[in-house]
């Protein structure tokens, strides 16, 4: 029957100690012996003399000292062999790990083993020994044995390896198990391999569980139109899915994330840029959800809108280490309520801003911009009735777009809406001088001057034009109207077809 390793310490180990103890004290008495033999070989008369005077004691006296030093050697040694011995025996008999010395030979017979490992596989010691002669073969799976064989043709004394191998139990089930040792010679010089064994069968089936998982995840990205990345905190890099360069047609990894003066000119929209630093900043701050929305340029040379969400990862230190997200196209729908914006904001006939956005735009514009001098004119289309009631509604509608078409394109650029059916304003800001403001009226008035054809015959049209100015006529909206208005009409009762400041 084979012997646990702790009681070949006891029933060995101890007895070769105490052989070699005994030793010792063969020694130490050998020591007094050889010394009376040169007395007598060496004739050394005095000290002859010394032991003859004293009847032998001092001969007595160093024998027992030898005595007495070698016997305590001998307890104290005892001690510390048992003491460790006891050590190792509770260590391999309480950790959950097997313990085992394999000969690589024809066999592979199992030299040592702690109980836990026939734990492991439900046997007894006896058991294993008896049916199956100690053959740790016969625990592993066909398939796998092998990579138990293969191991003498590996063999380097000293050097380490790690397997995995597939086992069957006592009930028959199978188990994936762990390993790890170094190979070793024997006292008689046969090649061994010195391992501890783990049972490793949970973490296979939750690493099978968690790859399942990674690819329904993968299969899930693929056939959205969602695109998942990561985020790595520390490094500043972010890594896209591969579908990423299929739509977008750059490298799904991104250096220096945060650095986006790098490449922000070729991935987003240059009226984005703002958009893409401040989620980038967003990322490395450990803010814990993030959301964005930027114009991406795709594959195509084209920008759509995308809209980009992400929850940072924290650890045990509540210290952020990366942010998973996804970027999702919302072109279709942003556009689509860039289209119920415009619809709400605009005139629908001229395409200009409508009465109560162009209040709102102007008001904001105000409070932004209080520093400087702004004008606001209000235009009023002359006996524009009279064109309604001899042309048509229709004919009056087509006379306001081209109209309107005239003054946005020389006024491209600043704030002008409809305020009513024949009644306009032009915002502009930033005027310089009084010269500035005269210019600008010209321009409106000869844009205003003009001539329609209808059915061969032209309409000729004129507007006149209030104007007021900021902050000298008020500082808001409806104060800047209001005298814009009075001015509006003062012109009318002058002979309309011209404009006036307010005064």
């Amino acid at each position: 029957m084979q012997e646990n390793k702790t009681d070949y310490i006891l029933k060995k180990g101890i007895p070769r100690l105490n052989n070699t103890i005994g030793i010792s004290l063969g020694l130490a008495a050998l020591t007094g012996v050889l010394l009376i033999f040169n007395l007598v070989i060496n004739n050394d008369q005095s000290l002859y003399e010394v032991v003859k005077t004293d009847g032998g004691v001092v001969l007595i006296l160093i024998l027992l000292l030898f005595l007495t030093v070698s016997f305590v050697s001998s307890i104290i040694c005892n001690h510390q062999v048992r003491k460790a011995t006891a050590e190792l025996s509770y260590i391999t008999k309480s950790v959950h790990t097997g313990f085992l010395n394999i000969l690589l030979e024809p066999g592979y017979q199992v030299t040592y083993a702690n109980p836990k490992f026939y734990e492991i596989f439900g046997y007894k010691r006896y058991e294993f020994e008896t049916e199956y002669d100690n053959c740790f073969l016969s625990f592993v799976c066909d398939e796998d044995q092998e990579k138990i064989k293969v191991l003498k043709e590996q063999f380097v004394n000293g050097s380490y390896r790690q397997i995995e191998v597939k086992m069957i139990t006592r009930s028959g089930d199978i188990i994936n198990v762990l390993l790890d040792g170094n190979f070793t010679l024997t006292r008689e010089g046969e090649k061994a391999f010195s391992a501890v064994l783990l049972n490793i069968t949970n973490f296979k089936e939750m690493q099978n569980k968690l790859s399942l998982e990674e690819e329904r995840y993968r299969i899930a990205a693929e056939i959205s139109n969602d695109i998942l990345f990561e985020y790595k905190v520390d490094k500043d890099v972010m890594k896209f899915a591969d579908k990423y360069t299929e739509v977008y047609g750059r490298t799904p990894v991104i250096e220096d994330f945060s650095v986006v003066e790098l490449y922000n000119k070729n991935m987003v929209h240059p009226e984005d840029c703002q958009d893409l630093k401040l989620f980038a900043r967003t990322l490395k701050s450990g803010k814990e959800m993030m959301e964005a929305e930027f114009r991406i340029k795709n594959a195509n040379n084209e920008y759509v809108w995308c809209h980009i969400r992400g929850k940072t990862i924290y650890d045990e230190n509540k210290e952020p280490i990366s942010v998973i997200g996804k970027v999702v196209n919302i072109d279709l729908h942003k556009k689509e309520l860039q289209k119920l914006e415009y619809k709400a904001k605009r005139d629908l006939l001229t395409g200009v801003y409508n009465k109560v956005t162009t209040k709102e735009i102007i008001d904001e514009y105000l409070k932004r911009n209080r520093n400087s001098k702004h004008i606001l004119m209000m235009i009023d289309i002359d006996d524009f009735k009279h064109v309604n009631d001899n042309y048509g509604h229709l004919t009056g509608d087509n006379i306001l777009v081209y109209i309107m078409d005239k003054i946005k394109s020389i006024f491209f650029g600043e704030i002008i809406g409809r305020i009513g059916g024949d009644e306009f304003i032009v915002f502009v800001g930033n005027i310089d001088s009084l010269d500035g403001i005269i210019t600008k009226a010209n321009l409106l008035r000869e844009a205003l001057s003009t001539a329609y054809e209808v059915e061969d015959q032209a309409v000729y049209i004129s507007g006149s034009i209030g104007i007021s100015v900021y902050p000298e006529d008020g500082a808001t909206y409806t104060e800047l109207i209001n005298c814009a208005d009075k001015a509006l009409y003062s012109v009318k009762d002058e002979g309309k077809g011209s404009y006036k400041l307010f005064t």
